[in-house]
Formats: structure tokens, sequence, C-alpha cells
């Protein structure tokens, strides 16, 4: 018999507000309790939900009894919320990503990254980090292809995550007003952080589909001329809105990402092409594409597994919001490692991390840092 969870969820701005949901519908969660240090947020959330047991802030609900938390607080925030919950005794889900530094330091991602290693080490808490592109249905074709030895040796897996800084749907600025409480003069005088330092949604595509890791990467830099935001005299000195890497994995395949927040493009993020010896997959706006030597059709590219019931009608983020919440629960309730564990996050994040380091060296070949593979 399968066992049942319990699980908390801290910060229910609208993202967070989002998975609660879905959480409380999963068969194998038992019991839910949400956190905010909004009492009006809290209120409200626990009120539309029908949810008793509130938390008035991390420290509180880190003294219960809970088995899991779901950290979906402000991203400069999510490494040391995870670290003190796994410390309590707490499994952690972190939406991505695993954090952005305020410093614009690409040394502190990578201290962060062996920070939570160390902590799922010492306290034997599992870590998931909630990379939506992780189960995207192109993804996970690819995924599935790949097992099948359809592509032959992959040669190169490219994926952008493309989101202009005033994209109508979803304002960067207008985010960051939201997040902190500063009026938009403050926001702009504070600045945009390295794109790479959000690579998440990007780099976890050729990780994820060839299940090698980065070992080295050339990256270059754009600056937008007179660009406004991202600029030398900002709490991170990043002129950077664009940044492209190329980076070799120990497979011996190529990965190539693309982080723009400087774009004429409605926004995507995700797989782009799989290059293969035998065969390629290309995804575009319009669909996806299966091509060989001999003719290029377009594929149906929904292939994930079968949901539970209950939390079938949930969407978000090419559908992925379901499948993360019940990655993350059956993980605990059957006592493995999640698939995007710790280990497999630190992989995506280094890619980031160095990457940005080469940007500001003008593309010099960076080593990629790697904690090992994910513990059985």
């Amino acid at each position: 018999m399968e066992k049942k969870i319990s699980i908390g969820v801290v910060g229910l701005g609208q993202f967070g507000r989002g998975f609660v949901p879905i959480f409380k519908a999963h068969p194998l969660v038992g019991r839910i309790a949400v956190c905010d240090i909004d009492k009006k947020k809290l209120d409200s959330t626990a009120a539309e939900f029908k949810i008793r047991e509130t938390y008035a802030s991390l420290d509180d609900i880190c003294k219960s009894d809970l088995d899991a938390l779901a950290i979906i607080t402000q991203h400069w925030l999510h490494a040391p919320q995870a670290i003190q919950s796994m410390e309590a005794g707490k499994h952690v889900y972190s939406a991505v990503p695993v954090i952005t530094p305020r410093s614009g330091q690409s040394s502190e991602l990578l201290d962060w990254c062996g920070k939570i290693i160390a902590t799922c080490k010492k306290t034997g808490m599992k870590y998931m980090l909630g990379e939506t592109s992780y189960f995207r249905p192109e993804v996970q074709y690819a995924m599935a292809r790949h097992k099948n030895h359809d592509f032959g040796h992959i040669a190169l897996v490219e994926a952008e995550y493309l989101h202009d800084t005033l994209l109508p749907a979803s304002n960067l600025i207008k985010v960051m007003m939201a997040r902190t409480g500063l009026s938009e003069q403050e926001v702009y005088k504070l600045g945009g952080g390295p794109p790479m330092h959000y690579v998440t949604h990007s780099a976890s595509v050729p990780v994820a589909i060839t299940g090698a890791h980065a070992t080295e990467v050339s990256c270059f830099g754009y600056a937008m001329p007179g660009d406004d935001y991202y600029r030398k005299d900002t709490e991170t000195g990043n002129v950077f809105s664009n940044e492209v890497a190329t980076f070799k994995m120990s497979d011996g395949s190529l990965g190539r990402v693309i982080e723009a927040r400087r774009v004429g493009h409605v926004g995507r993020e995700a797989l782009s092409r799989v290059v293969g010896t035998k065969a390629s997959l290309e995804v575009t706006l319009k669909g996806a594409i299966w091509s060989d030597m001999k003719k290029a059709d377009f594929v149906k590219v929904e292939c994930r597994p079968k949901l539970p019931d209950p939390i079938r009608k949930f969407g978000g983020h090419g559908g992925s919001h379901p499948y993360l919440v019940d990655e993350f629960v059956r993980a605990i309730s059957d006592g493995r490692q999640p698939k995007i564990s710790a280990w497999e996050a630190a992989r995506y994040a280094a890619i980031g991390a160095a990457a940005h380091e080469s940007a500001l060296q003008g593309g010099k070949l960076v080593q990629v840092q790697d904690w090992g593979d994910t513990p059985a």
C-alpha cells in the first residue's frame, strides 16, 4: 500500500497559490498546510481551498511534524530556505531556480548548490527542483526517443528561454515590483541580473535528454546599446541582457542554450532542436518535426505517463505542474530520490555559473563544476 505524505506550501503569491490545489488533490497527500508572512494571502488561500492548517512564517512551519515543504517564495531566498527546511527534518520541493545571487557572482550560486547537496547528505532529506522544462511534452518525447536509440548518437541539443524584460504577458519589471514592493524607479536602479543565472529552463533540457553533464563551456554576452536596465552601475553590475552558451557534455555531445531578456519574441522556453546521427527533432511554435535523411514530418510529442485522475485537470508551463507535483509526492512516498534531485539541479545551475564567467572573459573556455550523479 502506498504511503500518504503531509506537505506544507510556503509562499502564496500568484505562482505558489496555483500549486496548492494540485498538492491538495493528489491522492498520496493526506494532509496539507499553507504558509505565508502576508496574513491576507494566508487567510484568503486557506479559505479558498478549505485548508485549516496555517502558519505565519517559515520558522513556524519548520516546527511542525509535516513530512515536506514546497518552497515557492522569492527566488533569492530559495536555497537558504530549502536548507533551513531540510535541517528541520522536511523534504523540500523548491521552485526554480536554485537561487539567483543578489551579488551577481557565479561563485555564490555554486556555493549554494554545494550547500544544498551537503545538507541532503547530512540530513537524509530529499530535495527536488521544480523545473518545468523537464516535464514539457517535447522534452519527455526526446528523452523517450533517445532511450530507444532513435536519434543514433546525439550530436547536439539546443534549448532557449526567450523572455523579453517588457513582455506584456509577463513584464519582469512589474514582477520585481510585486515581489519586492519597490517602485518602478527603484527596480530600474537595482538593475537586471545575468541571464545565465536563471538558466534552468534551458540548461535542464540537454542534461535531461542526454543524461550527461556539461564539462566545459564558452559563452558570449550581448549588451543592448543604451540599455536602461542591464547596466554597469547596478547591484550586480551586469550589462548583458542576452547570453548564448555552447558546452561540451560528458557523453561527447554538445549543448547550446540561449538566455534572452531583450528579444522581439512572444516568449518561449524549452527544447528547440536535437541533432542526431540517424534522425533529428526540431520544435517550433507551430509544432515538432521529426526528420531523417529521407523525410520530415510533424509528430505528436505527448507521451507523458498517465497522471492520477484528481490532478489531471491542472496545467501550467506546458502542462508540467501536475507532473512535477506527482513526481515529488511519489518520490517522498516511495523513499527514493526525485528525478530532479539536488545533484541534477546543481548540474543545471553550474552550466549558467560557468557560462556567465566565460561571457565576462569574452568567451573563454571555462570548466563546469560537477558534484556527481544522484545517489541511488
